[in-house]
Order: structure tokens, then C-alpha cells, then sequence
């Protein structure tokens, strides 16, 4: 449990789903919020959001989940540029286009 303690930003994903698991089912054991938090040295407000997701949508709203952007979000050449890029990459060799390399 030693690699539990201290800021959960810090530790991965699952690690972070572990000790948000463990927060809740000392709730449910009858610990108090303020418990559950000085136990496993979090925030008193992760423990009671913790708690709420729990409430919410049970074992699994506690999961972790991907993080980060979705694949295409946000991409700065749009699609029918790439499908341009695409095809002048088949159509054109480096060499007929004064650049060296194959």
C-alpha cells in the first residue's frame, strides 16, 4: 500500500483507480469521509467525489478511463488535405522533385 500514498497525480491510472476503490470501500465499511482521507493521504474532496461517483454508478463509475484527446480531434490538416498529401506521396518520388533520399 506504501506505493498508494502521497499525490495521486503522480501514479498511473490504475494505481489512481486502486486507491480510489479502496477510498470508497472504507466508506462503506462506516469510515467517515475525513477518515477515508487521512488514511489513504488524499484530498477530503477526492474522497467525497469518490464517493459521489459511486453512489452515482457504482464499482464501475470509479474505473479508469482513457485520458486524452480522441483519435482525429483537433487535427490541423483536415481530411481532404490529407487525402491530397496521400496521393502527391504515391504520385511523386523525392528525386523528381529536387529532393534527395528514396
Amino acid at each position: 500500500m506504501a506505493e498508494l500514498l502521497g499525490n495521486a497525480r503522480h501514479l498511473s491510472p490504475l494505481a489512481q483507480e486502486a486507491l480510489r476503490m479502496r477510498a470508497v470501500a472504507a466508506l462503506v465499511d462506516g469510515r467517515d469521509c475525513e477518515d477515508a482521507a487521512a488514511m489513504f493521504k488524499a484530498s477530503l474532496k477526492a474522497v467525497d467525489h469518490g464517493w459521489a461517483k459511486w453512489l452515482d454508478g457504482g464499482w464501475e463509475a470509479l474505473a479508469a478511463r482513457p485520458r486524452g484527446k480522441h483519435f482525429g480531434e483537433r487535427q490541423v490538416v483536415s481530411g481532404a488535405e490529407q487525402a491530397a498529401l496521400r496521393q502527391a506521396i504515391i504520385d511523386y518520388q523525392p528525386c523528381s522533385q529536387g529532393l534527395s533520399g528514396q
